[in-house]
């Protein structure tokens, strides 16, 4: 109430003092006294905005709210401009992007039993060449379990370092491993790979030729670590001279046969009584097969 007061006097001040100035400008009447006609003024202007105050605060309140909103109006407006502009991801009419747990699905990777047991995915994912999300069907965890439980020894330790490498993918920065335990269509389990990855619009990580063929096939993107392994090999070219360890016989019984540091197969001629030793080759031929890069050539 002070403070309405306090406002009420300092505006009936200012009308009082605009009206002293202007009675300056009232011209001299006959048989008054312009001095008492002044004071009548000031006080009348001083009453009227003292009575006022209330009207023009009122009418102050509602101009500083109208322009308030306005203002928050415009600004909310803008915004959701921008944000309606942002892109969003494509998906089918009437399918929600797939999830697991809490994680949405879109476009990931899918490991294949032969990459895991394989186990040249981990360097592959250390190395930084992948990342993101890499979906484990739970079929194919069984089908690993299966082998990690084979009778035959070697099947059993490969089946065991495939879960080891499983374990060692969660520790790569970068990758999130998760387990696709929803039921999957499919007679096998690479028929229920494939349609997954339609499903999911992912990719199949695997190492089996067959399956390879199939998802291309099926306009499935596929990456093949054997792939990736034959195209990193070092290019020999015809010509060239290169120091060669014989190993074993070739098909031809005149035919030795060694390997180079990545695993690419060399077969020289007339080489198979070269058997343990290390010798000069000199590169004739080079033939790429699906299963990777065969170098010929001819002892120097």
């Amino acid at each position: 109430m002070r403070l309405i007061f306090v406002l009420r006097l300092i505006l009936a001040v200012i009308f009082g003092t605009l009206a002293v100035i202007y009675s300056e400008l009232i011209p001299p009447l006959e048989g008054t006294n312009p001095f008492l006609i002044k004071v009548l003024v000031t006080i009348a202007s001083f009453g009227v905005g003292y009575l006022v105050f209330p009207s023009v605060a009122r009418s102050i309140k509602l101009i500083t709210l109208t322009l308030f909103n306005f203002v928050v109006h415009r600004v909310s407006f803008e915004v959701s401009n921008q944000i309606l502009k942002l892109p969003r991801p494509v998906l089918p009419f009437g399918h929600p992007s797939p999830q697991v747990g809490s994680v949405s699905i879109t476009k990931p990777l899918i490991l294949d039993t032969s990459a895991i047991i394989d186990g040249r995915v981990l360097d592959v994912a250390k190395a930084g060449f992948i990342s993101g999300l890499i979906l484990v069907p739970r079929f194919i965890l069984t089908e690993l379990q299966q082998v990690a439980d084979s009778k035959d020894d070697l099947k059993r330790r490969r089946g065991r370092r495939g879960f080891e490498v499983v374990e060692d993918l969660k520790k790569v920065k970068g990758i999130k491993i998760e387990v696709w335990d929803k039921d999957q269509t499919g007679k096998t389990a690479d028929d229920k790979l494939i349609n997954l990855a339609k499903g999911l619009h992912g990719k199949i990580l695997t190492t089996d030729f067959n399956l390879n063929k199939v998802a291309s096939v099926s306009n499935i993107g596929v990456l093949n670590v054997n792939e990736l392994s034959n195209a990193l090999k070092t290019v020999s070219l015809p010509g060239e001279k290169l120091e060669l360890k014989i190993v074993h016989l070739g098909k031809d019984s005149s035919q030795g046969v060694g390997y180079l540091p990545d695993g690419t197969m060399v077969v020289v001629s007339d080489a198979s009584e070269r058997i343990g030793q290390t010798i000069e080759v000199e590169v004739t031929k080079i033939l790429q097969i699906p299963q990777g890069r065969m170098i010929f050539g001819k002892k120097v």
